[in-house]
């Protein structure tokens, strides 16, 4: 990015601070990115549109950005208004769709949304969906629990105007449909979190119904391609969640055409490593179920531990090859931000945005589960063969995997490390008030310089924001992202029946890690479910309520995974 660019940029590029090819009649930057081209000054900016297929793309920076789900060079539909009966949508659009997003990281939802839903009419099948949404996450925010179910009158005549739009052979083809089902389910999501109970994938199972019969003129393509890898790396997150298979509808648009018709970019390619990291916890599986009844020969380990290291090595080229600005850049408490902001260790690594941030915790625990699985199959076996002789066979592979207790602890630590640079030194229930805090500190914010005194190079948030813009992105969805990897950490211990993991851990680890998760459900009114209505204390064991601070957590954790089961995240 730079700054306001030369006399002769486009009106566009100049209020978006890029500079402009200065192509007539309209500059290619806009083109392609799919937004409205201003013109230049000695010409009228008020011509009809055209556009590309590449017109789903959008920027970020603005609601109100037109755009295009149409390969035919229609024009664009006048969009609906964003002004809702109150602010609901456009506070989540703006602080959930759009603050944090960019297509360097896109998985295809939030990036597709908003232009989408600029092109839709009021009462459409997506325009209720997403006021739905709004409405449910608006009330979190407010506190207005009296109101917390007043969505569903809304969310119902989604589904019925989605019933509508799906026995319609034109409709049922359109990308806004499409995304009104994986809105509808993310909802559900959202409810399950909060109502302490599992999630069902009814409406992504619906969402790859309609792919499969959608018209090739408005789901081919570039949309198409990004509403598939949003539902792959879906599919791929709830595989590793629930232990099992890929399915094979979504495993076999993994590497196809229908993913060709947009660059790749890291969240797509580690999502591409995912699907075998998925594929190999679901052999594991097998192997160990084999195991039991007759013990694996020192090949059939040694060809599967081959496998592991072979995606590791995939994993590790990964980190190594993404850009430099995504890597994250260390700070120490006391030196570099404030002490009030509980860190581990006294470390906090800062990320350009919490999507970015979101997507290495994702990668380092696809390499934790490597670890673990490895580790898990390796024990069971010499505890089959407890001979000599067994163990000689072994003797390669245990010296090998000793390295892990070290890999496992790195991994875990820069989990630990992150959780500050989602939280700060918040600890109380988020309200709207937040926002305008002065007193709520995040790492990143506090360690920003005035935006024209940092080369961009050096900057530590996406340029495209402002620091106002950071912090409020930090503030909305922080804990949300903070959420998924720290009860993702407590459940791998849980789960851990010989205790391997958490001998790993560092002294008092576990009890920090429990620490935080447990702030969480304090900052997003966790604790509680919303039943009929009612606050009601979640129903927690006596031996759960009595038992020490990681028990309770451990259990807290668990029953939030089951709402999040096809949420996207670790």
């Amino acid at each position: 990015m730079v700054n306001h660019g030369r006399s002769g940029g486009c009106a566009t590029c100049k209020r978006r601070r890029v500079k402009c090819d200065e192509a007539k009649p309209e500059c290619r930057l806009c083109r392609r990115l799919g937004i409205h081209c201003e013109g230049y000054k000695t010409k009228s900016a008020s011509r009809k549109l055209k556009f590309k297929d590449e017109s789903h793309k959008f920027r970020t920076v603005a609601v109100q950005d037109r755009a295009v789900e149409v390969q035919d060079r229609a024009a664009v539909p006048r969009p609906c208004a964003l002004a809702e009966p109150d602010t609901a949508v456009p506070f989540y659009l703006w602080h959930y769709a759009s603050m944090g997003r960019d297509w360097g990281s896109a998985r295809g939802f939030f990036e597709m949304l908003i232009p989408v839903y600029c092109s839709q009419r009021q009462n459409s099948a997506l325009s209720l969906a997403v006021s739905a949404m709004a409405t449910r996450i608006l009330a979190l925010w407010r506190h207005d629990t009296a109101n917390f179910l007043s969505p569903e009158k809304t969310y119902a005549q989604a589904v019925m105007c989605l019933r509508s739009a799906v026995q319609d052979r034109a409709e049922r083809s359109k990308p806004a449909t499409i995304l009104a089902v994986l809105m509808l389910q993310l909802y559900d999501d959202i409810a399950a979190v909060y109502g302490v109970q599992s999630a069902t994938r009814v409406h992504h199972n619906g969402a790859v119904s309609l792919l499969l019969f959608a018209d090739s003129n408005h789901v081919n393509g570039a949309i198409g391609t990004y509403i598939r890898r949003f539902m792959i790396h879906t599919e791929i997150s709830s595989a590793m969640r629930q232990k099992r298979p890929l399915r094979r509808i979504e495993y076999s648009w993994i590497g196809s055409r229908h993913l060709m018709a947009a660059p790749d970019n890291p969240s797509s390619v580690l999502d591409a490593i995912g699907a075998s990291v998925a594929e190999l916890q679901a052999s594991y599986l097998r192997l160990e179920r084999q195991n039991a009844s007759m013990p694996l020969s020192p090949l059939a380990l040694r060809e599967w531990r081959a496998k592991a290291k072979d995606v590791d090595g995939q994993l590790i080229a990964w980190a190594q090859n993404v850009p430099d600005h995504w890597r994250p850049l260390k700070l120490i408490s006391g030196r570099d931000i404030d002490t009030s902001i509980p860190t581990y260790r006294s470390v906090c690594e800062i990320y350009p945005s919490c999507t970015i941030a979101n997507i290495w915790n994702l990668w380092r625990f696809q390499r934790l589960l490597l670890a673990k699985t490895t580790l898990g199959l390796f024990n069971t076996a010499l505890n089959i063969n407890p001979d000599k002789d067994a163990k000689d066979l072994y003797s390669a592979e245990i010296e090998d995997i000793l390295d892990y207790k070290q890999i496992i602890q790195e991994l875990v630590d820069s989990v630990c490390y992150s959780v500050p640079f989602y939280l700060g030194n918040r600890t109380r229930l988020c309200s709207l008030a937040d926002f305008d805090d002065p007193t709520i500190l995040l790492p990143s914010c506090d360690y920003l310089l005035p935006d024209n005194q940092v080369p961009v190079k050096e900057r530590t948030h996406d340029p495209r924001m402002s620091r106002n813009e950071h912090k409020r992105h930090i503030i909305a969805q922080g804990p949300w992202h903070a959420m998924s990897p720290l009860s993702r950490l407590l459940t791998f211990v849980s789960e851990d029946q010989g205790q391997l993991i958490a001998s790993f851990l560092r002294p008092g680890q576990r009890e920090w890690i429990s620490e935080q998760f447990l702030r969480i459900t304090v900052l997003l009114h966790l604790a509680i479910t919303e039943a009929s209505g009612n606050k009601e204390d979640c129903r927690v064991p006596d031996s759960v309520a009595q038992g020490s601070i990681y028990t309770k957590a451990e259990f807290l954790a668990s029953e939030v995974r089951k709402g999040a089961i096809f949420m996207s995240g670790p």
